[in-house]
Formats: C-alpha cells, structure tokens, sequence
C-alpha cells in the first residue's frame, strides 16, 4: 500500500474537521480522510470511525454499476496528531482543470429570507426544486440521477445521503449536470467493530435486523424513510430507477464480491460482513422490488391491451 506520509501537502482548505487534509500527488489535488474519532457517548471497542474503507468501497461500487464517481485510493499516511500510522483514503477533488464547480443541492434550497440557513431532507423539496428552478435545465437527467443514487444507497446501506453530500456540477457558462457521487463514508457499517461483526454474523435473524431495517435520511410524506417499506410500493421516479439499477447490481454483484476481497488493509470479517450484508439487501429489498415493479408493468400493459 502506498505511504502518502513523505508526498507534498498543501494547507488544509477543507472545514468542519481536523481529520482531512490538502494532497498534491502525481499531479492531482487530494482531499485525503484520515479515520475520525467515535463521538458517541455510548461504550464501544472502536477509537475510530472505519469511514476510509467505507468511502473507497461505495465509490467503487457506484461505479461498478456504471455511475460516475470520485476516484479514490486508500494508503497509509502517519497521522500529524498523534504520529501513528494510519490507513487513509485520497478522494480526487473535481474540476482541478476549469471546467466548473461543484454545488452542493443543499445551494438550492437555502432560505434567502430567512437569517438561518434552511436545509431540508424530505424527498418532497428536492422534487420541488428540480421541477421549479429556473436554473436547473436537464430536469429529468438530475431527477434520474437522485433515484439512481438513493437505489445504490440502500444497496450499500447508506443512511446520511444528506443535501451536503452530492450536488451538481456547474459549468461557466451556468449550465448543471449531476456531480460524479462522492462522499460515501457512512455505508457499508464503518461504525461496527470486527468483534460486533462477528456476533452478528453468526446469528442470521440478529444480522437481518442491523442490515434490514435501515433507514433512509429522507423523509416522505412527513416519515422518515425506511428503504425496505418505500421499496414495496416506490412511488413513479423510483420504480423506473428500480428497473434501471437492480438489474445491474444482480449482474455485478461478483465483481464486487471481488473488489471487496481485494481491499488491502480490510480485516477478512469485515469483508465477508460487508458481502453479507450487500447480499441481503439485494435479495431481500432491490430483487423483490423489482420484481413487484415488472409484474406492475406487465400487468398495466395487458390491461392496456384489452
């Protein structure tokens, strides 16, 4: 595995954490993501967050399914704050040439009028400002990609897809296309120890629990969204990015098997944790759906037909 310890580093530009920092590597600009820290105040056995493998893991499977995402590579790197080596991921910053910026969607629906900073995350208010801004022009390829994305984020049990961490690119002439996905830090379970893998691997029913019931970070309808209940009945946007997504995920899901098995660094819990887990949600939530959603289809055009 590369060591990014002694590669040039610029200042870091990148707020809200003292765990990222500015790479300059081969010529490219790097936002490298050391593990964060676990800030929750109940007991665990993890120091840190496994966010690294969770980032590379999603956007390679992002892209294994045929939708652009951040280029990323996990390396070791001695950490400046407490000088231990750790494994980090480098995450490729877009645009490095001119050729637009990204916006995050949360740009979108901030609250001119208001002196605090509205930021929204039901499904209702995205819907609204594709439909309604008059700056997006390629409405339906944007609708389009939200589905796609939200089908592989219950794929790979993404639960904080929040309006920060996907967005559009703008180009400088005003136009906006779909920003390759990045920011996949929170699937796959980064938060669970090898130790809680294990337990739960050996148990079926407790490990259907953990990776079934998981929950979307939107809400829809005034309820937070729970990915298996909005998949037995998705409405319109979402059964067509069904029938568009799920088919590749059936026909990729050993290719990405192997990616994971090939992941340097990744104990072999966590890997045989993060197929299992892939596994169940493909066959117990996306092969269902989309079975319902082709019979719905077939049904509909043989009423058509009478």
């Amino acid at each position: 595995m590369l060591d990014l310890t002694n590669e040039t580093w610029r200042s870091n530009r990148f707020g809200g954490s003292e765990k990222k920092r500015t790479l300059i590597y081969e010529g490219k600009t790097y936002m490298v993501k050391f593990p964060d820290p676990v800030r929750s105040t109940k007991r665990t056995t993890l120091s840190y967050i496994n966010n690294q493998f969770s980032e590379h893991i999603g956007c390679n499977i992002f892209r294994c399914l045929g939708i652009p995402a951040q280029e990323t590579f996990l390396a070791t790197c001695i950490d400046p704050m407490n000088k231990k080596e750790k494994i980090v991921v480098a995450c490729e910053l877009f645009c490095q040439n001119g050729e637009g910026n990204l916006i995050e969607f949360s740009r979108f629906l901030l609250n001119d009028t208001d002196s605090n900073t509205r930021r929204t995350t039901t499904v209702e208010d995205v819907m609204d400002v594709l439909e309604h801004s008059p700056l997006l022009q390629d409405k339906e390829k944007i609708k389009n990609y939200f589905w796609d994305m939200f089908v592989v984020d219950a794929f790979i049990g993404n639960g904080d897809r929040h309006l920060d961490n996907w967005g559009l690119i703008e180009t400088p002439d005003g136009k906006f296309s779909p920003a390759p996905v990045y920011d996949c830090g929170s699937s796959l379970s980064p938060l669970k120890s090898d130790e809680k893998k294990v337990q739960l691997l050996e148990d079926e029913n407790v490990l259907k629990q953990e990776e079934y019931n998981l929950n979307s970070v939107y809400r829809m309808n005034g309820k937070r969204i729970l990915y298996h209940e909005i998949f037995k009945n998705p409405p319109k946007d979402l059964h067509r990015a069904i029938q568009r997504i799920v088919p590749r995920i059936k026909a990729a899901s050993a290719r990405i098997d192997a990616f994971i098995d090939g992941t340097e660094g990744l104990s072999d819990i966590s890997k045989e944790y993060m197929k299992k887990s892939l596994a169940l949600r493909r066959d117990q939530i996306l092969l269902p759906a989309l079975k319902k959603c082709n019979e719905k289809e077939q049904t509909t055009a043989h009423g058509a037909e009478k």
